[in-house]
Formats: C-alpha cells, structure tokens, sequence
C-alpha cells in the first residue's frame, strides 16, 4: 500500500521539492540520488543543464567545475543570461543551482590539478565529463580509472548516447586513439596547447564522423569541412545540446547512482538519431 510519508533525513521544503517524484523513483531510491556525491566536470553547454536537472531531480551533493566565463557564443545553449557575461561559468551556476534549491552542498572548482584532485574526488560515485579540455579530461580519466570511479561522457551532437568508462571499459584514451599515455601529468600541463590540438584531430573525426551526423552539420554547403579543418569552432545547436545533457541526467541517476538501467561501456557506440529516427550502432576503437 502507497504511504505518502517523507523520510526523516529530509527537510520540509526538501519534501515539498522531490514529492513528485516519488512513484517514478522510491523513497529509498530518492536518499539515493540525494545523498550521492556527483562531479560535473565542466558546466557549460552539458555541464550546466546537467547539473540543473540533477538538482531538480533532488541531488543535494555536486562538485562543479570549470575555468572558463561566459561569452556571447555562450548565450545559444549555457545556463546565462547577458549579464552574466564575463563572470566564472562556475559562480553563476552555483548561484542558479542554490536558487533551486537552498539546502545543496556544491563544492566548486575553478581548476583540477594533481595538487587538488584528491580532494576534488573525495566520495565522488560518478563523474560527468563535459570539459572542453582534451589534456585535463585525459588526467580525470586516468584518475577515475585508478579509484575506481565511474565516469559518462557524451558530446552534444544530434545523435543520442552516451558511453561509460568503468574498470570493465577500455581506457579513455585507447577509445579515442590518443598517443598520450607516454606523458605524465606535468608534461600534459606543460604541452597542454600542443595536446589540446593533437587531441581534438583525434577525437573530431572520432566523434562528427558517426554514421548520419556529417550531413547534419552540412546542410548549410561546406560548414562541416570547416569545423573539421579547424577553421570555425564545433558547432553547437541548443536543441542538440539540451537533449544530450537531459539523457546524461536519466544515465548519471538510473545507471550510475542507482545501478537500475545497464551502462553502455565505451568504446560500443549505441544511441540513437532522433532527426531520422533511427537507432544506431557502431564500435569506435581504432
């Protein structure tokens, strides 16, 4: 019999906050999902409206971060508004995120380096890769793999998936075929421009060249050949993105927090083009 009675840890404005969502997700499934500490690593075009649905969704433990402020190429798909440009990405969402929800701990951080990284993932259960750093993500990922953490990524592109890079995955940066287990962590701060770039040639083609995305990003003739080239930045659609960090939310709760819905491990690509409503299916090692 349904007993529509709050759990003794949660506060009244906390009941009235997740109340809804109890039936959907169990009273014990809730604590969960609001006692779990999750890390979203960068907070921009997936990062932010992650770290808001999982507040809204009830999480009362994040660690955000992200070195970057907010610019006009911001406004199409980030959490910010004109007057938020040139502020920290990391103090505007923390303000945001706390107007959901008084009563959240976020820890944030406006660098990740090896002086601060065990702090950084101390009790983390997942992490959310949404950084747009190649040589800091490849470090979270070495770092996540030798604790044992859980880490999803995806990228916001109009085809829906995300993958999980867990002991029984292949590594980060064998999935991406990435020459770069030769250096160490100060030789990836040290030559970081030089890996950023080696890196994104790698991951680019990886990534934009899935079955069915090059002709969504060339319906405007040549824009394609000029984002691979390096010549125009990735491109970034609001609608594409959003929907990329709501399914990111579904797979850091039901995948990662509560261990319900199996994760998809990389390198096995398997989402699904919600343009020509097909579902795809490919594995991306080299």
């Amino acid at each position: 019999m349904f007993v529509n009675q709050k759990m003794d840890t949660w506060s009244q404005p906390y009941w009235e906050h997740v109340i809804r969502n109890i039936g959907p997700i169990t009273f014990e499934e809730q604590e969960l999902i609001r006692t779990s500490r999750v890390a979203v690593l960068g907070v921009g075009g997936l990062g932010g409206p992650l770290a808001e649905n999982l507040v809204r969704a009830g999480c009362q433990n994040l660690v955000i971060c992200d070195f970057d402020v907010f610019d006009e190429s911001n406004l199409n798909r980030q959490i910010c508004t004109t007057e938020d440009l040139g502020k920290r990405k990391i103090d505007i969402v923390e303000v945001f995120l706390q107007k959901i929800d008084p009563e959240i701990e976020v820890r944030k951080f406006f660098k990740i380096t090896q002086q601060n990284i065990d702090e950084l993932l101390k009790g983390v259960k997942v992490i959310a890769l949404t950084l747009d750093d190649p040589a800091t993500s490849i470090f979270i990922a070495r770092e996540a793999r030798k604790r044992g953490i859980t880490m999803i990524e995806s990228w916001g592109v109009p085809f829906l998936f995300t993958w999980w890079f867990t002991p029984d995955s292949i590594d980060y940066e064998r999935c991406y075929g990435l020459e770069t287990k030769k250096f160490n962590y100060f030789e990836l701060s040290n030559l970081k421009k030089e890996i950023n770039l080696a890196t994104y040639q790698a991951l680019l083609p990886k990534v934009f060249t899935m079955p069915g995305v090059r002709e969504k990003y060339d319906r405007e003739p040549g824009a394609f050949e000029e984002m691979m080239n390096g010549s125009i930045g990735a491109r970034s659609f609001a609608p594409f993105v959003r929907i990329t960090a709501d399914l990111l939310s579904v797979d850091v709760i039901f995948s990662g927090i509560l261990g319900i819905k199996p994760k998809n491990l990389a390198p096995h690509l398997k989402g699904f083009d919600y343009i020509n409503m097909e579902v795809r299916e490919a594995n991306l090692i080299i």
